[in-house]
């Protein structure tokens, strides 16, 4: 019994001190102008403790020490890293990133290129022209909209599905049917 109780004893003890050096920091996360920013991902650096940002922009962490440096990133704006020290409140304001990201192209096998160093063609459709088409479906809407591509209707029934021809009717394996 007295074993017993001088383990639990000890293990009490043990959590108590493992948690001593934790404290909590608070604060918001808003953007230039002033407008809170939600879903910003705030991580203790080094770490594998985070936490993202609610629909006011606040968050609230756990750190380690007065050395522990928070990282804040955002999809389009700048990473900023803050150093806690004896500060309880960290409000930060992002930047936008001016740097404008590539348009990158993925082929049928799923490699990635940059639009620009492509060394094939490729078609771009905006959604407002297969609206404009009057077609009731989005495959036969897209009907005459890239070059090198037919599309045709299966049969003139509603609802029927459609033929699809991407640069000729053959291919290597014998199907002309291309991956939707």
């Amino acid at each position: 019994m007295f074993k017993k109780f001088t383990f639990l004893l000890f293990m009490c003890l043990f959590t108590g001190l493992s948690a001593w050096g934790q404290r909590t920091v608070s604060g918001t996360v808003m953007d230039k102008a002033g407008e809170p920013l939600i879903a910003v991902n705030v991580v203790v650096q080094g770490t594998t403790t985070g936490t993202v940002t609610d629909v006011d922009g606040k968050y609230s962490i756990q750190v380690g020490g007065a050395d522990a440096v928070l990282e804040f990133t955002f999809v389009g704006y700048i990473t900023i890293r803050e150093t806690v020290g004896a500060r309880n409140v960290i409000d930060v304001t992002l930047e936008e990133d001016a740097e404008v990201l590539d348009e990158v192209v993925v082929s049928a096998l799923g490699f990635t290129q940059k639009k620009d160093q492509m060394g094939a063609t490729y078609s771009t459709v905006n959604s407002q022209d297969v609206v404009r088409s009057g077609e009731t479906g989005v495959i036969n809407g897209l009907g005459g909209k890239a070059a090198g591509v037919r599309i045709a209707r299966s049969n003139g029934d509603p609802g029927a599905g459609s033929v699809i021809q991407i640069r000729g009717a053959n291919t290597i394996t014998g199907s002309s049917d291309p991956l939707i």
